[in-house]
């Protein structure tokens, strides 16, 4: 909770900041962008829920003034830790894999929304008494969507915030709020 408190407040800081310097920039002409972000996961299953924390990166291509795709690599550094049934449980998302078709839209100048949808691909990497106390790998795939916003700072850099579910199966479900820049080259 507390992760997702200081996302919300420096996103707020953000957007005051791009609201008064952002004035008189002019927009980038470039079609190509890289994103770097922090992202908190959440992963839920009956009865648990571990927040991991993952680096982010994506990779874009603008097709268009609507449209662009990406390619995203996410690593989570650190196993996360929680307590379900009075067990202990240890859980790591790492690598995460997506790809990504992603529909844009200006609102005003500087500031942007878009919605993404793809596929993800992810290593579940968890441990501890709630898991049978047995250290285990296994892979997940599924659609991925997410909503986000991107505000401009200068002519090339961007503030840039979403939310993303990228596993939603059966009882088991991995989405994530984003803090992060996203560069123009």
């Amino acid at each position: 909770m507390r992760q997702k408190i200081v996302i919300f407040l420096l996103g707020t800081s953000l957007c005051g900041l791009a609201q008064s310097s952002g004035q008189g920039f002019k927009p980038t002409t470039s079609d190509a962008y890289v994103e770097v972000s922090l992202n908190t996961l959440n992963y839920s299953q009956s009865g648990l829920r571990v927040s991991p924390t993952a680096l982010r990166t994506v990779v874009g291509k603008h097709v268009g003034s609507t449209f662009a795709y990406e390619g995203m690599l996410a690593l989570g550094p650190t196993m996360a830790s929680s307590t379900a049934d009075g067990q202990p449980a240890q859980l790591k998302i790492d690598p995460l894999l997506a790809g990504y078709l992603k529909a844009r839209k200006e609102l005003a100048p500087g500031l942007e929304v878009f919605g993404r949808l793809g596929a993800a691909s992810m290593v579940k990497k968890t441990d501890g008494a709630y898991f049978n106390g047995q250290a285990s790998s296994e892979r997940l795939g599924s659609v991925s969507y997410g909503l986000g916003v991107k505000i401009r700072i200068n002519r090339d850099t961007s503030f840039v915030t979403d939310y993303t579910s990228y596993y939603n199966r059966k009882d088991v479900t991995v989405d994530g709020l984003s803090l992060g820049l996203s560069f123009a080259y």
